[in-house]
Order: structure tokens, then C-alpha cells, then sequence
């Protein structure tokens, strides 16, 4: 497939919200509108950029380089043992 950039944002943003009935709502960066926002550090579509910063309901929600601006998960990537419990 030859598919733009501009068109691979807008299938992944204002087509789901044309789908869910909320175009005037969402899905595009407007006045009035509601957004949630990603800074990455390179092309967003590339699996080695990073959530630079983002932001939620308009105030920061993280910041890849303020560890106090950063959510506290309880998920630990490749530390559980399926067949018993969690591994020390």
C-alpha cells in the first residue's frame, strides 16, 4: 500500500470517531473540540518512537523525562509465572 501520512492520522483518528458518531466531538485537533494529545520523539508511526509527552483533558499526564510526570503501573513486563505466582 502507498498510504500518506496525513491519511494513515486521519484513518486512525477522525474515521473511529465518524464510526462512533462523535466527529463533532473528537477525532481532529479544532477549536471546541475535545483531544487527547501524543508528542513522540520521531515518526509516530515507527515502532522505535516513544510517547514524548502527553497530554490529557488539556494538563500533562507524562513526560518521558520527568519520572514525576510519569503514570506508577502495576504491570511488570515478564515477571509473572503463569503456572504459580508472581516470581521474586
Amino acid at each position: 500500500f502507498n498510504i500518506s501520512k496525513a491519511h494513515a492520522m486521519k484513518w486512525i483518528t477522525s474515521n473511529p470517531a465518524k464510526a462512533a458518531g462523535i466527529l463533532d466531538q473528537t477525532g481532529s485537533i479544532e477549536t471546541g473540540k475535545n483531544a487527547d494529545i501524543v508528542l513522540w520523539t520521531g515518526n509516530p508511526f515507527s515502532v522505535y518512537s516513544r510517547a514524548q509527552k502527553v497530554f490529557i483533558d488539556g494538563a500533562l499526564a507524562f513526560d518521558i523525562n520527568n519520572p514525576k510526570i510519569q503514570p506508577v503501573t502495576d504491570f511488570d513486563l515478564g515477571i509473572i509465572n503463569p503456572t504459580t505466582t508472581r516470581v521474586q
